[in-house]
């Protein structure tokens, strides 16, 4: 039987991945185990802790719902946590309505890509979380039930980034297409600068670019260190990363009117991180290729408090109980 753990983290992969990894620091002196997908940024980021792999995807999808409700059975019993963190999204909501009644305390961190409410996972698993925490005080002051400590992306880097060269475009791994960014792509000269462009489920395939459907993730990774310029969606993975790397990303959100997301959340998350320095915001296609000839320089974030100390006390507390 699998040795009992202090701390069980449940995530999905890409973004809410990013923002687990980001506060892990909380729990580096517990014990722990992880769930989540079989995915590459999975493999890489958590290759040295121990990860379950849940069903996935998730997203409406009633048989891997009652697949993972098992799973979350299972991994419980095997593992006996005291506290269950998790950052959503879909994949989390069994396992934190069983931890509950297993008397597990539950802590949720809402996504940074959520500005405007509380995404679908968060609504389903407020009713069991001991303590909520949003990543933007807008929607902290609109969630009585969640608190404001800090945002994962609000870092600043002790040093410059490494100059780069060519331009990274990337739609991340939605499956909605993103044909609307790549026809703008398409019709760009940028004086034969090197284009890479990771175009996704999207049909478009610009002319000139040198293109990928996906990437393994540590290609992405290296790909995004070694670019003058990113352009990607108001993807919270795609922005986290280009962020790590000292980069200005140039942020399209994709809209709801065209199919592009399931509402206009990347819209109001874009505009916030714009707003916190974080991004550039291109809502009007006409603009990429002034905005790419323009430089963006590095990402100057304001500095805030620090969600991975806030959740080391919260996590401490539930310990002492």
């Amino acid at each position: 039987m699998t040795a009992a753990v202090d701390v069980l983290v449940v995530c999905s992969s890409g973004g809410h991945l990013f923002d687990a990894v980001a506060v892990s620091p909380a729990w580096r002196e517990r014990s722990r185990a992880w769930v989540s997908f079989d995915k590459a940024d999975v493999r890489s980021l958590l290759r040295d802790e121990q990860v379950y792999t849940a069903y996935g995807p998730t997203n409406r999808n009633i048989p891997n719902l009652f697949r993972n409700l098992g799973l979350a059975a299972r991994i419980l019993r095997r593992t006996r946590p005291r506290v269950l963190v998790t950052t959503g999204a879909g994949v989390a909501v069994p396992f934190a309505w069983l931890a509950r009644l297993r008397g597990v305390h539950v802590i949720y961190v809402e996504c940074a890509g959520r500005v405007d409410r509380p995404s679908l996972s968060a609504r389903l698993i407020a009713p069991v979380a001991h303590a909520i925490y949003a990543q933007w005080p807008e929607l902290a002051a609109a969630w009585k039930r969640a608190r404001y400590a800090g945002n994962t992306l609000l870092r600043t880097r002790d040093e410059p980034p490494p100059p780069g060269s060519g331009v990274l475009v990337t739609v991340g791994t939605n499956e909605a297409r993103f044909d609307r960014l790549l026809r703008a792509v398409d019709g760009l000269d940028l004086g034969g600068e090197r284009v890479i462009v990771q175009y996704g489920s999207s049909g478009v395939r610009p002319d000139g670019a040198e293109l990928i459907d996906f990437l393994p993730f540590d290609e992405l990774d290296a790909l995004t260190r070694s670019a003058r310029a990113v352009v990607c969606h108001a993807g919270i993975g795609s922005v986290a990363m280009a962020l790590a790397h000292g980069r200005r990303p140039i942020v399209v959100p994709r809209l709801h009117a065209h199919g592009e997301a399931v509402d206009d959340h990347q819209v109001f998350f874009a505009r916030r991180l714009e707003a916190a320095g974080l991004a550039t915001v291109v809502e009007d296609l006409d603009e990429l290729g002034a905005v790419l000839a323009a430089g963006q320089g590095a990402p100057v974030p304001e500095p805030g408090p620090d969600l991975a100390t806030e959740l080391e006390v919260a996590l401490a507390a539930a310990f002492s109980t």
